[in-house]
């Protein structure tokens, strides 16, 4: 297999609870190779190119609400929380969060490298709610919040890291090495 290259971001609640390290740790442990890393402030410009209103990304996070919000017995809440139950809509509200924790202070963005990084890098972090990933991953392990509570607080999840999807991979590559680098 093929060396592939992923965009891994540590988040403002992971460098806040110093956990940079152990994250990086982790992914050095897993056969990981850092080719390019940086600690700073993402700009909103970056942010917005970063976080694509794409109708695909809008969708899925608002899938991932509602059915935060409905296993954990508050789906009755979703519309008075959102004003719908639209998934999309509910991802332009979320959206526009995670943006705005995103460049709330520092993150560390890296980008790694080893074959199927993508892949083994998602699985490595373990599921978007930390709630719900299983123990041996980052979020499993390390995480303290969950998308319900993010929603009942009106704000961004804190699940400590980023890592680029199989669609956004060598875009978000390009971005960072451009913008951030």
């Amino acid at each position: 297999m093929a060396l592939q290259r992923t965009l891994i971001l540590i988040k403002p609640d992971a460098i806040q609870r110093r956990l940079a390290g152990k994250i990086l740790s982790r992914f050095e442990e897993d056969g990981f190779s850092v080719i390019k890393m940086r600690k700073g402030r993402m700009s909103q410009e970056l942010a917005l190119r970063q976080y694509r209103s794409t109708e695909t990304q809008l969708t899925g996070m608002g899938k991932k609400t509602l059915e935060s919000m409905t296993v954990n017995g508050h789906g009755s809440e979703v519309q008075k929380l959102f004003g719908t139950t639209d998934p999309y809509k509910i991802g332009e509200q979320l959206i526009t969060w995670n943006r705005s924790f995103m460049t709330s202070n520092d993150i560390i963005a890296m980008i790694l490298e080893r074959d199927n990084a993508v892949l083994r890098g998602r699985e490595l972090i373990g599921k978007t709610d930390p709630s719900m990933a299983v123990k041996g991953t980052i979020r499993g392990d390390f995480g303290d919040d969950s998308i319900l509570n993010a929603n009942l607080e009106r704000r961004a999840t804190r699940n400590l890291v980023h890592a680029s999807d199989e669609e956004g991979a060598v875009i978000e590559v390009k971005l960072f090495e451009n913008e951030f680098f």
